[in-house]
């Protein structure tokens, strides 16, 4: 496999690994996650060490945006639920989304929430992107998988609501 099909494939997967953790659908299990991303080595290094739930070091890879994941369902970051209560789970007015994902990542880096604003800043890019994706109308089911991304960031970050600090 050249290098752009596995950046491409390593992206595919991941999300995949983040539908596993929010236990929205994935299917696949950890060993054949594994498996595939072992098919692009050596860039899908840093991938593989988020998959056993390690930080992937210094890179600049996407890697680094999958494990605050990881540490999230670890039970390692928190997040005040205040910022995600009210965003729409499926993302029918994307842009009406975006905005709302904006002024909470604002509010959260005012009060120095760093950690809420990093996850609110992906969810940022994963929304944006599906605009683009959406004003370009040229793969939907491109843009589908994005939706999903999306979705299935938020319902990481909704399961353990119960226990976390309101705004």
């Amino acid at each position: 496999m050249n290098n752009f099909d596995c950046h491409v494939r390593i992206v595919e997967i991941m999300e995949n690994f983040l539908m596993y953790l929010a236990r929205a659908g994935g299917n696949a299990d950890i060993d054949s996650i594994r498996a595939e991303l072992r098919n692009c080595d050596p860039l899908a290094e840093p991938y593989l060490t988020v998959i056993d739930g390690n930080e992937p070091g210094d890179t600049l890879s996407a890697a680094v945006s999958y494990y605050q994941y990881v540490k999230y369902v670890r039970g390692e970051l928190n997040v005040n639920e205040g910022y995600f209560r009210g965003l729409d789970l499926e993302p029918s007015n994307p842009a009406e989304t975006y905005s709302a994902i904006i002024s909470n990542l604002v509010r959260a880096l005012q009060v120095g929430d760093y950690v809420s604003a990093s996850f609110l800043a992906d969810l940022a890019f994963v929304v944006r992107v599906f605009m683009l994706c959406l004003s370009n109308a040229r793969d939907y089911g491109y843009c589908d998988r994005l939706r999903s991304s999306y979705k299935t960031r938020l319902l990481i970050l909704r399961s353990r609501f119960s226990s976390s600090q309101s705004v």
